[in-house]
């Protein structure tokens, strides 16, 4: 269906009084898709006149959220921020939410919202149809598609001085991961604010897909020459011309909903994968391709572009060729040195030690709190390596389901398994080979993983689940993790030989509150984000350098990228430009604004339970026992909201 300008407020309140009075519904003032959230609602026996609570989860929940959103999280941060830089004098704020309606990122013109809407518009926050009643984010979920939500649409008449729109963003193998949401109090109507959102979503669409570790991803265009690649059909390719995962729009072309598993190149087009293959790699442009319908379209190797950031975000290199695998790549020319600054000469001159143990053969484990940049460490090694023109592979031992990190490590031979693909799959230890290996996270390996790695690592071979033979197999290894890994391998969850194989050389990172050169780094920083055509303040750089920055690297980065956004083209960043947490002050020895001996004890309990769960990674019997109270004590204080 078409989109539907916004109707005038009173004629919106006249169709929602038939529809709730009389049942009649008006399909050309109001979205249908609005019309089955209010159905919803009634049908969940809610009524319109309750009071809503924007309820915001506890601290290790939010923790578990962000974890498990990562990768949402980091291919949404450059088009949300070039979102919120185009809607910066509208009074939007922005949000992105995980696939359930919680909030995982907050930004936008938080500041110019009504008091209730700021409350709703928080990390934690449960967004979703069951808790808020309708609301554009919850009905793009439904839908799978974009809706906007106008005032009086919203179910709940309590929420009716919201006004916002929201597209669903679809993961490359067609799984609907989140939405990107923007919410402002001004009743006026805004024709744009959709198609803003929609092109967002998009581009966090593309940024995942960027991520793919495939032999080749393949764009299809229906002209020689494409002028908005973003807008291409996209296919990933395994080794043996699996298709490892497709964009929404070929998914749309080819008649499938979402991706199914098993299907080849051959299944799709004419020819043989390995030829067209051959043809693209050796091709200046595009090249004709059949499909098996028939249709002729052209073709082009998608060659992946590093992001201007430098981030961690970046997707890994396709494999090696067969002839370089088992063997070191030795470039005819010492590397370029990768522009890496994290505020803290200690950490760049380690990085160097890093860099040689690397070289040498030895594994390099990278320690520090969540957030601290111990992938950005990882990807700078491998980048300044002498294997930095091969795979660089990273895999999330936290991010991935127990059940399947197996397979993904390991890969899998045809029928090891219901819904194993057509002729297998290679692990992420296979794509390594001849590159790097990270595996992020480690201390989160089960134990039976561990005990197979660690065999891997010692043999230099690896066996497909399934399957009776060995591959050779030869990579550096970079790990990396936020646990106490000692505590760990004392208490039993750690391999005491792993630890002893990964250790080799140990780099650890300072959380940001410790670094001694922040202005210099938040300056770095900034004159990336504006081609060196901008500054702060002094106070500015007062405010950042003063700052605790629990969220670490993220959230100065993050807070750095917001400033730059709403503050006016032309004028230095000043303090007031910081998101609203940055501006709270922070007195000396923790103590808060007027807070007195007990406010103090209370303060300093609190932070000793938080700094226990982080460094427990959110685990409440360690946190527990490490503090020297039982798990019940802090467990009340984690469901008081004290923690």
């Amino acid at each position: 269906m078409g989109l539907l300008a916004p109707a005038s407020m009173e004629r919106i309140v006249a169709a929602r009084r038939a529809y709730f009075d009389d049942g009649r519904e008006d399909g050309s003032l109001i979205d249908p898709a609005i019309y089955r959230s209010w159905s919803r609602c009634i049908a969940a026996a809610r009524s319109e006149s309750e009071v809503i609570e924007f309820e915001q989860v506890g601290r290790s929940r939010l923790s578990e959220l962000v974890q498990r959103n990562q990768m949402l999280l980091e291919a949404g941060t450059g088009p949300i921020a070039d979102l919120e830089k185009a809607i910066a004098g509208a009074g939007y704020a922005v949000l992105l939410t995980d696939s359930r309606g919680y909030a995982i990122s907050v930004g936008g013109a938080l500041e110019q919202q009504h008091p209730e809407i700021r409350q709703a518009i928080r990390p934690g926050v449960d967004l979703s149809e069951g808790a808020i009643g309708t609301s554009a984010m919850a009905c793009a979920l439904k839908e799978r598609r974009p809706v906007r939500v106008f005032g009086p649409e919203h179910f709940f008449s309590a929420n009716r001085l919201f006004h916002c729109a929201a597209a669903p963003i679809v993961d490359p193998r067609g799984g609907l991961i989140g939405t990107v949401d923007i919410t402002r109090g001004s009743s006026h109507a805004d024709f744009g604010a959709l198609s803003l959102v929609t092109r967002c979503a998009h581009a966090i669409e593309y940024e995942l897909f960027r991520r793919i570790p495939a032999r080749a991803i393949v764009t299809l265009a229906w002209q020689p020459q494409s002028t908005e690649p973003s807008a291409d059909l996209m296919l990933a390719f395994g080794d043996d011309g699996e298709i490892l995962a497709t964009n929404e729009a070929t998914r749309r072309f080819m008649g499938v909903e979402t991706y199914r598993v098993g299907l080849q190149y051959e299944d799709l087009f004419e020819g043989r994968f390995g030829t067209t293959l051959t043809l693209l790699r050796g091709a200046r442009g595009a090249i004709p391709v059949q499909l098996r319908s028939g249709i002729c379209m052209y073709a082009s190797l998608w060659e992946r572009e590093r992001q201007a950031t430098g981030t961690s975000a970046l997707a890994p290199a396709t494999a090696a060729p067969a002839a370089t695998r088992g063997r070191r790549l030795r470039p005819a020319a010492p590397p370029d040195k990768v522009s890496t600054d994290f505020g803290d000469g200690r950490i760049n001159a380690e990085l160097e030690i890093g860099l040689k143990a690397l070289d040498s053969g030895l594994p390099v484990l990278v320690l520090g709190e969540t957030g601290t940049g111990k992938d950005v460490v990882a990807r700078a090694l491998h980048e300044r390596s002498a294997s930095r023109d091969a795979a660089f592979v990273a895999i999330n031992c936290a991010a991935i389901p127990e059940s399947l990190i197996e397979s993904e490590l390991f890969g899998y031979e045809e029928g090891a398994f219901t819904g194993a693909r057509r002729g297998g799959a290679a692990g992420r230890i296979e794509q390594a080979s001849g590159g790097t290996l990270f595996l992020d996270e480690i201390g989160d390996m089960p134990l039976h993983l561990q005990a197979r790695l660690l065999r891997v690592l010692e043999s230099k071979e690896v066996s497909r689940l399934g399957g009776s033979t060995t591959q050779r197999v030869d990579f550096q290894l970079v790990c990396a993790t936020h646990q106490d890994i000692e505590q760990a391998v004392r208490e039993g969850r750690f391999r005491r030989d792993l630890y002893y194989r990964i250790n080799a050389f140990v780099l650890s990172l300072s959380p940001l509150r410790q670094r001694p050169h922040l202005k210099e780094l938040a300056r770095s920083i900034l004159a990336g984000l504006s081609e060196g055509g901008r500054e702060f303040s002094p106070e500015a750089l007062d405010r950042l350098a003063a700052y605790p920055w629990p969220g670490n690297v993220r959230e100065f980065r993050n807070a750095i990228t917001y400033a730059h956004a709403i503050a006016p083209v032309g004028e230095r960043i000043g303090v007031a430009h910081f998101p609203r947490s940055v501006l709270v002050p922070v007195a000396p020895e923790g103590r808060a604004p007027g807070e007195g001996q007990a406010g103090v004890l209370a303060s300093l309990e609190r932070e000793a339970m938080r700094r226990a769960l982080d460094e427990c990674g959110g685990n409440v019997r360690l946190a527990a026992k490490a503090l020297g109270i039982s798990r019940a004590t802090l467990y009340r204080r984690i469901q008081g909201g004290e923690v």
